[in-house]
Parts: structure tokens; C-alpha cells; sequence
């Protein structure tokens, strides 16, 4: 409560003077009137607020109705919002009177000033500018699809934006019905400021994260090394390993120390394996991978049976003239030379036969072999035999270059 005034009467010279005090509020009175005049003031600038269409402001639901809400906007200012003017990231079910709502008010009935309200444009709104700053400054937004369109889907950033059938994924996409309700990592490429339409791309962004794994792996691949990766294409060749951001070729000598047809016999597309790196062209970003060396060497896992005048069961895996090739064990061959074989019997590739294993050198990994031991023919007259089948020397015939 205010103080009164202190009156003092004082009598100096001939005329009497009366002094009138009037001490200030305590503190807490002074706060009470400040609230209260910011108080009134908040209330009269809402007063004279003009309600526009297109304005965006935020309300609170007064009233929940079957299909529409009632939400207080201020200034003595009530609107009606239906159900359909919400956003998709909004279930009706979940709003609750006292719930806040960012609204655009979207049309003013001319006979009786009716307000009407839409939730998802004022989202729109407001999400436009967020994609006009993601554009500006080259970020990733997320987006969920919800509709298969002609050429492409529609993805829900709290407005409609496209993203062409071509810039979902690297590779071309099947069934894009698939991609209905999953979200895509997206980056803007075009936009239409006049009626508010965005295109958009997630095949950018893939391409942008590979390029940096390719850096990245570029600066750490050497020869020598051993490294896991996944098979992603068989050619007839070889096959293709993706490394993390770069393909690597394993050529069929490569993949086994057995001869094989087609590197199906030894991977399918889909399988992680681990690779040993043979050559590197850091310019050309080609890599060239071996299997087999991350194997066990046939020559040290079958030192037991490498052994001359052994007698094991091979099979053939080549026919010549001159001479036949057989496996006598998993990746390692030996030859069969003119002279140590009946060239009268019709022989196959695949045929098992009887081999005697007359040479063995370890150095060079080159076997000689017998199937009809001829006595009056000396191994090195056989060794001699020129052999020249459009294949290389014999070395490389019989044990690719590691």
C-alpha cells in the first residue's frame, strides 16, 4: 500500500513555510504496477493487430471437434483449422485442447470475417525457406517418400518436393513402390521459387560420400596389402571387388590356385573377401587384387605328396600334342610330356588317370609327370620339348605369376 504524505511546519523568519513529503513505493508495489502497465500494453497492441490471409502466427487449441479444431490466434481472434489442413507429421487422434500450433491463415470469409486456418501451409512456409538455406549452403536433409509418381516419388519435407526415378540411388531402381514410406538422404538441385516447387537428389549425395572414400582410400592403398572387400560383378575374366570406394579386378589366375572356367566356381557377387593388393595405379584408380595369395599355398599345404617317383591320381586339364596338363592336387599341375603318355588313347579334360611324378623342381614349382613310363626316354630329353600353344611358357602355364 503507498505511503502518505509527511507534512512539517516549520517557522523560520517571519513567514511560515509548510513542507510536503512524499516518500516512493516500496519495490515490491513498483513491480506490481510494471507488470501490470506491460500488462496493458500487450493487450492494446493485440487490439489493434490486422489480421491478414497469409500471415503465420502461432495459436493454442481451445476446442477439438470431429473434424476441425478451434484455435485461439490473439487478439480476441479465434479461427477454425480442419483436420485436412494438417501436415501429414501430425495425427489428429494426438491433439489436445492447450496444445500449441504454428497456423497460416489461410482464407477470411468476407460476410462474417471467419477466420480459417491451415496447419501444413504455414509448415510449408516455413520449410521453404529451410530448403532455400539447405540449397544456399549445400547440406543433406531428410525427407520420407510418400507417393510413386510419374518418373519419380514424392518425399514429405513439410512440403511436396520431387525426386526423379534417375537421382534415387547410383544404379537405375526397380520398383520404386518399394521406397514408399522410407527416407531418403537428399540434397536440392533445382528450385522454383514461383510456385514453390523443389527437386531434389539422393544419388548426388552417394556420389559426393563415394568420391570421399575413394580419396580417403587412395591415400592409405598399397601393394603388399591385405584387405577385405565385397564382390560386386563377375565378368569372364574375373571379378570385381568393391574396396570401399574403388573396384579392384581379381583375374581369374588370381582366384585360385586350382585352373578355373569362370570366377563362379569360386565367389558369387555379394561375398566379403579378403584380398591381397598386386598393383596399384593411384592416376587410373586401377587396382589389381589376388585371392589366392590370401590362401593357403598348395605347395606348402601338400609338401607331403610333392615328391618324386610318387604316384597320385590327377585329372586332366588340358590336351595337346606335345603334351598334357594335369592337377595332381588342389593348384598344383604338372606336365605330362610327349613320350610319357600312349598317344594312341583318346584323352580328355576332366579324365582322372594314374600320374608318377618324375621331376619336381621347387624352385621354379615345374613337375613332370608320367602316365605310361617309357624307360629308353630320359627326363631330359622331355624337358626340351618346345611348347608354345598360344598360352606362354610353361612356367606361366603351370603356376601363374604370384
Amino acid at each position: 500500500m503507498p505511503r502518505l504524505p509527511t507534512i512539517k511546519n516549520t517557522n523560520e523568519g517571519s513567514h511560515p513555510t509548510i513542507s510536503i513529503t512524499i516518500e516512493p513505493p516500496t519495490t515490491a508495489v513498483a513491480h506490481e504496477e510494471e507488470d501490470q502497465l506491460a500488462l496493458e500494453q500487450r493487450l492494446y497492441e493485440e487490439s489493434l493487430k490486422v489480421l491478414d490471409e497469409g500471415q503465420v502466427l502461432t495459436g493454442v487449441i481451445v476446442a477439438k471437434y470431429q473434424d476441425e479444431l478451434l484455435v485461439d490466434i490473439g487478439g480476441k481472434s479465434e479461427g477454425i483449422l480442419p483436420f485436412r489442413e494438417l501436415s501429414l507429421a501430425i495425427e489428429p487422434k494426438e491433439l489436445k485442447v492447450g496444445d500449441t500450433l504454428e497456423v497460416m491463415i489461410h482464407r477470411i470469409d468476407d460476410q462474417d470475417g471467419q477466420l480459417y486456418l491451415s496447419e501444413r501451409r504455414a509448415r510449408a512456409l516455413k520449410t521453404w525457406e529451410k530448403v532455400i538455406e539447405a540449397h544456399d549452403n549445400d547440406e543433406v536433409i531428410e525427407a520420407t517418400v510418400t507417393q510413386v509418381v510419374k518418373g519419380g516419388v514424392l518425399v514429405d519435407l513439410g512440403m511436396r518436393g520431387f525426386v526423379p526415378a534417375s537421382q534415387i540411388r547410383r544404379q537405375p531402381v526397380g520398383n520404386l513402390e518399394e521406397l514408399v514410406g522410407k527416407k531418403l538422404r537428399l540434397k536440392v538441385i533445382d528450385l522454383d521459387h514461383k510456385r514453390h516447387r523443389v527437386v531434389l537428389s539422393q544419388r548426388q549425395v552417394l556420389e559426393e560420400e563415394l568420391n570421399a572414400k575413394k580419396q580417403e582410400l587412395l591415400g592409405t592403398l598399397q601393394v603388399g596389402q591385405i584387405r577385405d572387400g565385397v564382390v560386386v560383378r563377375l565378368a569372364e575374366f574375373g571379378a570385381f571387388v568393391d574396396l570401399g570406394g574403388i573396384d579392384g579386378l581379381i583375374h581369374n589366375s588370381e582366384l585360385s590356385y586350382a585352373r578355373i572356367k569362370h570366377p563362379s566356381e569360386v565367389v558369387k557377387i555379394g561375398d566379403t573377401v579378403s584380398v591381397e593388393v598386386m598393383k596399384f595405379d593411384p592416376e587410373a584408380k586401377k587396382v589389381s587384387l589376388s585371392l589366392k595369395h590370401a590362401l593357403p599355398d598348395p605347395w606348402v599345404e601338400h609338401a607331403d605328396k610333392l615328391f618324386e617317383g610318387n604316384k597320385l591320381v590327377a585329372q586332366i586339364v588340358k590336351v595337346t600334342p606335345n603334351y598334357l596338363l594335369v592337377e595332381i592336387v588342389p593348384g598344383v599341375l604338372a606336365m605330362v610330356p610327349k613320350g610319357e603318355f600312349d598317344a594312341s588313347v583318346q584323352y580328355s579334360p576332366g579324365q582322372e588317370v594314374d600320374v608318377t611324378l618324375l621331376t619336381i623342381n621347387h624352385g621354379t614349382r615345374r613337375i613332370t609327370g608320367s602316365i605310361q613310363h617309357v624307360a629308353d626316354v630320359a627326363p631330359e630329353e622331355f624337358e626340351q620339348i618346345p611348347i608354345d600353344d598360344g598360352f606362354g611358357p610353361l612356367g606361366s602355364e603351370l603356376t601363374p605369376t604370384l
